[in-house]
């Protein structure tokens, strides 16, 4: 399950052009050498310029490692300086140069008759070629070493190298350490760009953790001794209890990124919304996979990490944030439509977040959330409409209700989701709901029509102003308008 966008670093195709254009040239010119082979006095003279030119190039690469790695190791983490030694494009070239020099080295010791001394300066021809011809490319591949866009994908692909190394059982203490140790180096990855305000870097981080925790909810959790059941990793100040819990359940690793993420959040301003809104639909997704694999643990600690998130929302009287993060807990909710238990408490917890918002002064969540859970039961009732039903009678219904009673701003708009609801049932054929909403809501046919031409009056599909969400909440689509308006014209 490994998230393609972390497979090998791209490489624009311009590069792989030019460096194969410079590796066949170096070739056709090593071989034309080779054939027509040099004169003796001509090697005398030429040699030593080799050696020094090497000795030049060598000293540049030496130094331009020397200034990229280190400074983006300090802009970033320590942990890139041991990724980039050992990449094969540093690894290639500092091995050419250093086998350049050792042929250097043995031809003052060959006698110049002797045949492995040709074929030595053969071989030192070809790779001075090669070194010149790759000298451009090299550099150019090197600078890219300071684009967060290259070296996130290396310590992901890195991590996950890891992770299957412990599927497979091999050297777990070691490879374990290394996986988590790579984990807390893309949190801190992230909390520096969130310091520095790099929306970029936080997002590129933040896509590399959800790309560990969706591995993890699918890997070595099914058999009984499994590599969960070596040494457990918890972030600091977990209680005991709570260790106990997840290495019990073996869900420790889950848990572990689910937290990670939590603290980046933690440092996010209300300039930031987008870094939520990503974090959210990634949530969502590892929830699905969490529901498609039966960890219904790892769903469970999902909606906990949700509610964490609303919690601080409504804290900071973020209406924006909240606006997002209601978005997605509806989708949260829909994702868990066949698992009945896991649905209802996840739409108790959003009207009571909702509710909390509502005495803490944020009256607009209230309103946001009740549109909600129209939207919710609308979209289950696509592909269950008893489910659809069962949403409405245990929570969506009673929400409406108290709106309605309460006689205040809330009344207007549980009406208008009503309405909506109904008539947005009534044109995709959903009978069962339609007949649910009708003989618990609109019986009542003066209200009915009186409300229905309200939302009519008002049928606008964009909202007033450019925001997340940029739909209003209560409009009707072309075909449920149609059908509302034959009921008031009847």
């Amino acid at each position: 399950m490994e998230n393609q966008k972390f497979g090998n670093p791209r490489n624009p195709l311009s590069l792989t052009v030019v460096t194969a254009i410079c590796m066949v040239v170096a070739l056709v010119i090593a071989v034309l050498i080779s054939l027509h082979g040099v004169d003796q006095h001509v090697d005398s003279y030429t040699l030593p310029v080799v050696g020094r030119t090497l000795n030049q190039f060598m000293a540049v690469v030496l130094t331009c490692i020397a200034l990229i790695v280190p400074l983006t190791a300090n802009l970033y983490t320590p942990k890139l300086v041991t990724l980039y030694v050992r990449h094969p494009l540093i690894v290639a070239m500092l091995s050419l140069l250093l086998l350049s020099h050792i042929i250097c080295l043995s031809l003052n010791f060959i006698p110049p008759s002797h045949t492995l001394n040709h074929v030595f300066i053969d071989v030192l021809a070809l790779i001075y070629l090669v070194v010149m011809m790759g000298a451009l490319p090299f550099l150019y591949g090197i600078s890219r070493f300071l684009r967060p866009s290259y070296f996130m994908p290396m310590l992901t692909k890195k991590g996950i190298y890891n992770l299957h190394s412990l599927e497979q059982g091999r050297n777990i203490p070691v490879k374990g350490r290394d996986l988590f140790e790579t984990i807390d180096v893309v949190t801190n990855i992230a909390l520096t760009g969130m310091n520095r305000g790099d929306r970029q870097l936080v997002l590129l981080a933040l896509e590399s953790l959800h790309t560990f925790l969706s591995e993890l909810i699918g890997s070595g959790w099914s058999e009984e001794k499994t590599w969960r059941s070596s040494r457990p990793y918890f972030v600091p100040g977990l209680a005991q209890e709570g260790q106990d819990y997840l290495t019990r359940e073996k869900v420790w690793p889950e848990a572990y990124v689910l937290a990670q993420m939590l603290k980046i959040m933690e440092t996010a301003t209300k300039r930031q919304h987008e870094i939520l809104a990503e974090l959210a639909s990634q949530l969502v997704d590892t929830a699905h996979l969490a529901t498609v694999f039966r960890r219904d643990k790892v769903a469970e600690l999902h909606v906990m990490t949700f509610n964490t998130l609303m919690r601080e929302v409504i804290e900071e009287k973020d209406l924006r944030r909240f606006q997002n993060l209601s978005y997605y807990y509806r989708l949260l909710i829909e994702t868990f439509h066949e698992q009945s238990e896991n649905m209802h408490e996840a739409a108790q917890h959003l009207i009571h977040y909702a509710k909390m918002a509502s005495k803490l002064g944020v009256y607009f969540a209230m309103e946001t959330v009740i549109y909600d859970m129209g939207e919710t039961v609308l979209s289950l009732a696509r592909h269950d409409q008893d489910g659809a039903v069962e949403l409405v009678q245990a929570w969506a219904g009673p929400l409406w209700q108290d709106s309605i009673d309460s006689g205040t701003h809330m009344k207007k708009i549980a009406w208008r989701t009503l309405i909506r609801v109904y008539w947005e049932a009534k044109a995709l054929n959903l009978e069962t709901l339609t007949e649910s909403l009708y003989w618990r809501f609109l019986s009542d046919e003066t209200i009915h029509r009186e409300q229905v031409e309200m939302v009519l009056d008002e049928n606008r599909e964009l909202h007033y102003e450019f925001n997340d969400r940029l739909m209003r909440f209560a409009h009707l689509s072309p075909d449920a308008e149609m059908l509302a308006r034959e009921f008031t014209e009847g």
